[in-house]
């Protein structure tokens, strides 16, 4: 299938950028069971949320290079069809997400990223981690085991939230969109509380809506950013979105690595919105 014939199928699915906090000498909950004491557990949840609601207003400007694979399979295949690979400089400036320099299978192009076609992977910075804590969204955490992650101690946490609480909304085209109940897990450091993996999917799509099934990843890695001397982030290194459509039936993979992180200054080019 050409890149053109592809249905447009837009995830608003935030790519959280986590500034790394200080951490204080006050104690941090350790949890030896599968099911830690409720109090206990409690109070860890609060102070990951406390971390997850926090950084936002911690955190610089940036630029960064996104490069997004995207592939395209029958619902019988088990071989992923690459379609095309578009590339663009991402800005994140006053806590707005702005794309630039927009590439198209290595050629430059002057389209906006949403008239590209296929299934996109956009939305505002953090505002996905932010939804997932927020009280108001009610969400339903417990712990499911502990494991090393990227040379750290993970706590892994599981999650449910409801299609009235959720801020995860999946569109389709111009003619359809919806809020969906969705459940994932969390991959949270142990020692400072802050998320290194984030994977979710959606719940219960109804058999109107023309996308069957969602799934998101975000994997964070800790980065130094020129310009920023002195000070680590954790920023999204790779992500991966798949959508399934119900007509006709197909599968897309896009496969998103993030890189060249540095400060945004004021002299950066950006497309007009």
């Amino acid at each position: 299938m050409p890149p053109q014939c592809l249905r447009y199928a837009t995830l608003k699915l935030a790519f959280i950028l986590t500034a790394v906090f200080n951490l204080s000498a006050e104690p941090r909950p350790t949890f030896q069971s599968q099911s830690p004491p409720v109090a206990e557990w409690s109070r860890w949840i609060e102070s990951v949320r406390q971390r997850a609601l926090e950084y936002s207003d911690a955190l610089p400007d940036f630029i960064c290079s996104q490069k997004t694979r995207r592939y395209t399979a029958s619902p019988e295949s088990t071989t992923w069809q690459a379609q095309d690979v578009w590339e663009a400089e991402l800005s994140y400036n006053q806590k707005t997400e702005r794309y630039s320099h927009i590439r198209l299978n290595g050629k430059a192009s002057r389209r906006q990223l949403e008239s590209l076609g296929g299934a996109l992977s956009i939305g505002e910075f953090g505002s996905l981690l932010r939804t997932l804590f927020l009280p108001e969204t009610q969400a339903e955490f417990w712990k499911e085991g502990e494991e090393q992650f990227q040379g750290s101690a993970a706590i892994i946490v599981g999650f449910r939230v409801s299609q009235e609480r959720s801020g995860w909304t999946l569109s389709f085209k111009k003619s359809h969109s919806l809020r969906v109940a969705y459940r994932g897990r969390v991959w949270v450091d142990a020692t400072n509380y802050q998320v290194l993996r984030i994977t979710q999917e959606s719940l219960k799509l109804p058999p109107t809506f023309p996308i069957a099934y969602s799934e998101a990843t975000t994997v964070y890695s800790y980065v130094s950013v020129p310009g920023l001397d002195g000070k680590n982030f954790l920023l999204p290194q790779t992500a991966h979105l798949i959508l399934h459509e119900r007509q006709p039936p197909i599968r897309s993979l896009n496969v998103i690595d993030f890189r060249n992180y540095r400060k945004f200054t004021a002299d950066v080019r950006l497309v007009p919105e």
